[in-house]
């Protein structure tokens, strides 16, 4: 809203999920997560296969639930169920997110630790102990970025969340966030 962007927030997948460019879809983390049925997951890989660009994050969703048919469409490998151990969360270098620190304060259980896989990249980590939190992939016909941590713990350190989700909108060509010369 500060942003100025249309925006629609819903508690179900919208059947026409194709009106959207984007969709942002926040699992939590336990004991108040969500678990994304097979349907749903089906649904949201239809949206990615036509072209959608997809944010999803949960605590649970990239080791711990079972997959459904969006989950592989991130290039993300659960590597970990994890504890409840975020900090200090960290941008990657030569990644959108270089740069950026925050200091974690939301839900902390259980936090799925996360890589990248194929031409996924690594965008976020967590500090101590050292595990990956957040993966983008640029597939092409599609983008996606995958999280463990709840964006709206997102806070303090040297960025704000307001920051984070320019470049997010960014990546996913909501927004534009370069600057242009005019001669």
């Amino acid at each position: 809203n500060t942003m100025e962007i249309s925006a629609d927030y819903v508690t179900a997948i919208p059947e026409e999920l194709t009106l959207y460019s984007s969709a942002f879809v926040c699992l939590g983390v336990y004991s108040t997560n969500h678990v994304l049925s097979s349907t749903e997951g089906q649904q949201l890989a239809e949206f990615l296969e036509a072209g959608g660009m997809l944010y999803m994050e949960g605590g649970d969703t990239w080791y711990y639930d079972d997959p459904t048919d969006v989950h592989e469409m991130f290039g993300i490998n659960g590597i970990s169920d994890g504890s409840g151990d975020l900090g200090t969360i960290n941008g990657m270098v030569g990644t959108f997110t270089e740069g950026m620190t925050f200091n974690y304060g939301g839900e902390n259980n259980w936090i799925d630790q996360i890589e990248p896989t194929g031409d996924a990249e690594l965008i976020l980590e967590n500090q101590s102990p050292n595990y990956g939190t957040a993966v983008a992939l640029d597939a092409g016909t599609y983008k996606t970025i995958g999280a463990s941590h709840e964006f709206g713990g997102l806070g303090g350190g040297e960025a704000t969340q307001e920051e984070i989700i320019t470049e997010y909108l960014s990546y996913f060509e909501v927004i534009s966030n370069t600057v242009a010369a005019n001669f």
